[in-house]
């Protein structure tokens, strides 16, 4: 027997469709897409009911939620173009500390390109798991 979860939904379909829709009038910048799939979230919508309604991928949907969990200052670095929305989920996933500590790293321009300080970000969190005891 399988059972089926249903989520209660705080505003109607209709209704989360135009949030969304405000992506395309608001300029779209990967923070502002970050705040819109958060109030949608928050609304009890998943990211793969919302990816349809703007036309984006799940994951991409996801990926964007991410960004909520950078640090006030890394998301003015997004807001302002200085880290990309790519980049961010990547920095999204450190610690408050490591979030400090890259965010110095980007501004001192210590990476020629958006692979390397992607890069970068994963051999931190990856450290940074590694020195969580088992």
């Amino acid at each position: 027997m399988t059972a089926i979860i249903t989520t209660f939904k705080l505003i109607p379909a209709r209704l989360a469709q135009q949030i969304a829709d405000q992506i395309d009038q608001a300029g779209s910048t990967p923070m502002i897409e970050a705040r819109i799939f958060g109030l949608l979230v928050d609304a009890g919508y998943t990211p793969e009911e919302i990816g349809p309604m703007v036309g984006m991928h799940w994951a991409r949907v996801f990926n964007r939620l991410a960004l909520r969990k950078l640090s006030a200052d890394a998301q003015g670095m997004v807001d302002r173009g200085a880290l990309s929305g790519d980049s961010g989920y990547y920095v999204a996933q450190l610690s408050p500390t490591a979030q400090a500590d890259m965010l110095t790293r980007i501004r001192n321009g210590e990476f020629a390109t958006e692979n390397a300080l992607q890069c970068a970000a994963l051999d931190v969190q990856d450290a940074e798991e590694a020195a969580i005891p088992a």
